[in-house]
């Protein structure tokens, strides 16, 4: 599965148990991707909570994928199967993790603005 090119600020997030992926750094493209995939997926519905977080995540993993480990598919993951949900989480909370570790002075101004 891939969805994008490599390009020179791809970078590799390895996860326990599942291996090791290749995601394209975000730009504001990308974002906008993301957001048609995730319309895309709700389809017009107004979703559940269980809908937003599948929504979120597929539509994000679909869209800065440039390289999956061997046998990683969004596509044929069985949705029956509560340890496909656990893969899930385990791959968006890594790949979310390292997009943080690029903004390290962000989360301080998020949340001094929050408060």
């Amino acid at each position: 599965m891939s969805s994008r090119a490599p390009r020179s600020s791809d970078f590799d997030v390895p996860v326990e148990g599942v291996g090791t992926f290749v995601f394209a750094r975000r730009t504001l493209a990308d974002e906008l991707a993301i957001q048609r995939e995730y319309a895309r997926i709700i389809d017009g519905v107004n979703p559940t909570e269980w809908l937003a977080t599948m929504a979120g995540w597929l539509s994000v993993l679909r869209t800065i994928t440039v390289r999956a480990p061997q046998g990683w598919s969004l596509d044929e993951m069985d949705p029956l199967d509560p340890a496909t949900y656990e893969k899930l989480f385990k791959v968006y909370d890594a790949l979310r993790t390292k997009e943080g570790s690029f903004r390290p002075g962000l989360a301080t101004t998020s949340e001094a603005v929050s408060a």
